[in-house]
């Protein structure tokens, strides 16, 4: 069986980590991964990697055509954007529409086609930033042109074809450059606090919950339509700051406990004002003769000068704080996915490939 790994840039973008681990643990589940590049150059991660790789610009029909002919999954695992590097909306709505096109039209009789979305894609259900976010826009365009294409939710499958859209979650796992932030962010500290609740579902996936919705499509144990993919049950933040801080941390949530507890700005706020009021207490001999102008110029300079270090003490003691943590929980099917079992199998495969 070969995955054919699609990226509409060709595996050489900012975030290619993600398509470079889902090829390591494809592979390991006896998948041949056939990542699809535009140069050699611009793609030395992959190359390197040793995967069977094919050259194409996949908005070009020949290119589509030769490098699909003998591909079983295919794997759009990146869109454009409209944002850099292509930086037009229009150009980047021009190559997603060829690319999707070319998929559906070019691919194997019985293939699958799997789309690699993201629940921003719900947009204001998710949170009011992705309202009118443009990539939001985009991913919403591929979603319904691969959905147009192939008349997913109807199930008319032309050429007997199966077509899916995952809207995968914040993706974690060992190669990936959030996980690896979060990881140092933890360890910093022995107490560690979080501005977020607790209990709050963080719509956090791990990538072996991604691998093995993508192995469900194509053994046929999903219909073809539209999924959120995150852990199921869904992780907690407390699930996943547990489970990826060092042993022996203590981690500590704000937000979770009712409305007696401090967040950590109202912490902040309260130990400046204090700060202020002694201030004032100690230097009421010196203030006492000089205009109210001044009085203010010179609390304000000792304010600064002696509550940096206790301002940068706190934030570094309670410094975790991520747009994420406010995001509403992703709606949507969900597949059950027992992820405990497949997170011992990860962590030897992920060791013997570094």
């Amino acid at each position: 069986m070969k995955v054919g790994l699609v990226n509409a840039i060709g595996l050489n973008s900012a975030d290619a980590m993600l398509e470079m681990e889902l090829g390591i643990l494809l592979q390991a589940e006896g998948i041949e991964v056939v990542p699809i590049i535009q140069s050699e150059i611009g793609s030395a991660m992959i190359v390197n990697r040793g995967f069977s790789y094919k050259v194409a610009d996949m908005t070009i029909e020949e290119d589509a055509s030769e490098v699909l002919s003998d591909i079983d999954i295919v794997l759009f695992v990146k869109e454009a954007t409209p944002n850099a590097p292509h930086g037009q909306p229009k150009m980047a709505r021009r190559i997603n529409q060829k690319i999707v096109d070319n998929l559906v039209k070019y691919s194997k009789r019985n293939a699958v086609i799997i789309y690699i979305s993201s629940i921003s894609a719900w947009g204001g259900k998710l949170a009011d930033r992705y309202q009118q976010d443009l990539l939001v826009r985009e991913k919403r365009f591929v979603e319904k042109r691969l959905q147009k294409k192939y008349s997913v939710w109807n199930r008319k499958y032309k050429n007997q074809k199966r077509a899916y859209i995952l809207r995968v979650g914040h993706v974690m796992g060992r190669m990936q450059k959030q996980t690896n932030e979060l990881e140092k962010m933890l360890e910093k500290e022995e107490e560690v606090y979080i501005d977020a609740k607790g209990d709050l579902e963080s719509n956090v996936v791990h990538i072996m919950t991604v691998v093995r919705a993508i192995l469900m499509c194509q053994n046929e144990e999903m219909k073809p339509g539209r999924y959120t993919v995150v852990n199921s049950p869904q992780w907690s933040w407390k699930d996943v700051m547990e489970y990826y801080s060092p042993e022996g941390t203590k981690v500590k949530f704000y937000g979770a406990g009712g409305v007696k507890k401090k967040s950590i700005k109202d912490k902040m706020m309260s130990k400046v004002w204090k700060m202020a009021e002694a201030q004032k207490q100690r230097l009421v001999p010196l203030l006492t003769y000089m205009a109210e102008e001044r009085n203010i110029q010179v609390v304000n300079k000792h304010l600064r000068g002696e509550s940096k270090g206790e301002m940068n003490n706190l934030k570094d003691k309670v410094g975790i704080q991520l747009d994420i943590f406010s995001y509403n929980p992703a709606p949507g099917k969900i597949p059950e996915i027992d992820l405990e079992e497949l997170l011992p199998k990860y962590e030897k495969i992920i060791s013997e490939k570094k």
